[in-house]
């Protein structure tokens, strides 16, 4: 198995060897382009200036001119009319050239050996001390010059070729780990979606599981994990549905009786039998929306009913009218009638219900509750209160099962309703949004 340490070492090998072999091609090329052109061409007029100086100002002393030049940094063959050779200043490592050049120079063709040197990857014309590669005049006398300067005045040509070499072994290894990374990190960005995935209690997607290395490895037991969870959830939410259900039937016999207690008793017996008769209301409604929550689980309904919002909307606040008059809230809606939903009429009567209930608790008496909807470019509808708000704590966990803030624990609500209006939205591929200040009152939008 590749481990990841390995593919990171291999891939930084590959990635350096990579960079010095472009590096050292595009520097040759370089070099060949545009340097030994201008490499040449200097020496040349060394050359053609040195041909001029000797002929004025020496008083034909070449021997001593060839040494004077010699010294200056550059070495030189002089070929006299005999075809007797000379060497001033340093060794060539080959001075080996053909007479039918010689005689060529000697004609009046100046040899371009410098300009002309043949492409090599690994050896610069710069550093091949040969004979061939040199500069060819003629004088007066008859003497043939090949000449080019001394290893030890190429300097400056050198440090430009290593400049430019580290320069683009440089970008090249920063380019090519760029990229190289990005394929390292992929794996690590997808991982993290599925985190999210998971949080959100969603089924992870695309997880590298393929892969041979820890990674791999990560992905799989991710994979497993998230496979674990769901099964621990799927068995939690059966319990919670199977002891729902059973709950269920007593407690609606104990409503009853309670009911009839509290008609039938005066006194402080009435009085018991009223609380007897409150509490069980709400356990009845608590397992009836952990019912809820367990069918939106197991069983996400089909959302293929056209439900005009108005009239679902009307239906919620005619069912909620005893509340209502009781608080002396008003509701005022806008909402177009023509705005129709592809839904589930039941679980749309549920979200706009739980919405509407909460805005009651949370409103001072003789408030107003509105009820608004747009629908460009998107489906929107808000219930706004007047009410008491909420902190940022409590809107931080405003959609969190069983979760009830401070400003709502004066109520008799069992901490679902928003849960399940959140799975609902979801199922519509919506969200929700809050604005709310405490003391100011709340805003619910639900994007459809």
């Amino acid at each position: 198995m590749k481990t990841l340490y390995t593919r990171i070492i291999v891939t930084m090998f590959l990635i350096l060897l990579l960079s010095g072999a472009i590096s050292l091609l595009v520097s040759n090329v370089a070099y060949y382009t545009w340097w030994q052109p201008s490499y040449s061409e200097k020496t040349e007029r060394v050359a053609k200036m040195a041909e001029s100086y000797i002929e004025e100002h020496t008083d034909l002393d070449h021997d001593a001119f060839y040494t004077f030049l010699a010294a200056t940094g550059y070495q030189l063959v002089v070929v006299d009319a005999t075809n007797e050779r000379q060497r001033f200043g340093g060794e060539f490592r080959d001075e080996t050239i053909s007479d039918s050049v010689v005689q060529s120079v000697r004609n009046g063709s100046p040899y371009q050996g410098m300009r002309d040197f043949p492409f090599h990857l690994f050896l610069l014309g710069l550093f091949d001390n040969e004979l061939k590669n040199t500069y060819g005049f003629t004088l007066e006398n008859g003497d043939v010059i090949f000449i080019r300067p001394d290893l030890s005045a190429q300097i400056r040509e050198l440090h430009l070729f290593v400049g430019l070499f580290f320069a683009l072994v440089t970008l090249l290894a920063f380019g090519l780990i760029a990229i190289s990374t990005r394929s390292l990190v992929r794996p690590l960005q997808t991982l993290t979606k599925a985190t999210t995935s998971v949080a959100m209690r969603k089924a992870p997607e695309h997880l590298p599981v393929e892969r041979q290395d820890e990674i791999g490895t990560l992905a799989r037991q991710f994979q497993y994990m998230s496979n674990e969870i769901d099964r621990t959830e799927a068995r939690q939410r059966r319990f919670v549905s199977n002891v729902s259900h059973e709950f269920q039937s007593p407690l609606t016999s104990l409503v009853g009786y309670a009911e009839k207690l509290s008609d039938e008793t005066e006194g402080d017996s009435k009085e018991y039998a009223l609380v007897i008769e409150q509490e069980t209301k709400r356990l009845s409604q608590l397992t009836k929306q952990l019912l809820l929550l367990s069918r939106l689980d197991e069983n996400p309904p089909i959302l293929e009913t056209n439900v005009n919002v108005l009239q679902s909307v009307s239906e919620v606040i005619q069912m909620n009218a005893f509340a209502l008059d009781q608080k002396g809230i008003a509701v005022v809606t806008d909402i177009p009638q023509d705005a129709e939903l592809m839904s589930d009429p039941v679980l749309l009567a549920q979200v706009w219900n739980n919405l509407l209930v909460n805005a009651i608790h949370a409103s001072h008496d003789g408030g107003t509750i509105h009820v608004t909807c747009t629908l460009d470019p998107d489906l929107v509808i808000s219930f706004t209160d007047e009410g008491i708000g909420m902190d940022e704590e409590t809107k931080e966990h405003l959609f969190d099962r069983f979760y009830r803030g401070d400003t709502a624990r004066t109520s008799q609500g069992t901490g679902l309703g928003l849960a399940i209006t959140s799975d609902i939205i979801e199922l519509h591929g919506g969200k929700i949004t809050v604005e709310s200040s405490v003391g100011i009152g709340t805003t619910i939008h639900l994007h459809f």
